[in-house]
């Protein structure tokens, strides 16, 4: 039986605005991370007006397809490695806030714990109350 892997907080900074790049060193290795959104959000809605993916995603959801609701959109992360030939991507996919839910991106595995984002950090900067959390970990030695 393996051990649950220990999972840090990437260095996001919400109120940097997205799209953002970063990279981060994770055991020996520094990686590229590059998240974005895709949000349909109204254009009148206010820079305060905020998208909680988190709570969207843990609601009760409906059996019937038809009745599922849409959700607001979505975070997108890419994780890139550097490789002997250059950099290579090891993930690119919408993460979604769920407890449990653990992408692998090759020696690595990610989470998305919680993601409320602001109307004015979609393409901008400004502290408007955006809260995105993503959780990294080596899984394996």
């Amino acid at each position: 039986m393996s051990a649950e892997p220990t999972f840090y907080r990437l260095p996001v900074e919400p109120d940097a605005g997205l799209p953002q790049v970063f990279r981060c060193p994770v055991g020996g290795t520094t990686y590229d991370f590059a998240l974005y959104a895709n949000f349909d959000s109204g254009e009148d809605d206010p820079p305060e007006m905020l998208y909680d993916l988190t709570s969207w995603s843990r609601a009760p959801q409906p059996i019937d397809p038809e009745q599922q609701p849409v959700p607001p959109g979505h975070l997108v992360l890419k994780v890139t490695a550097p490789g002997p030939d250059g950099p290579r991507v090891l993930l690119q996919r919408k993460l979604v806030p769920e407890p449990d839910l653990v992408h692998e991106a090759g020696p690595l595995a990610v989470k998305l714990v919680e993601a409320t984002v602001a109307r004015g950090n979609l393409n901008g900067a400004g502290h408007y109350g955006s809260r995105i959390v993503i959780g990294v970990a080596r899984r394996w030695e």
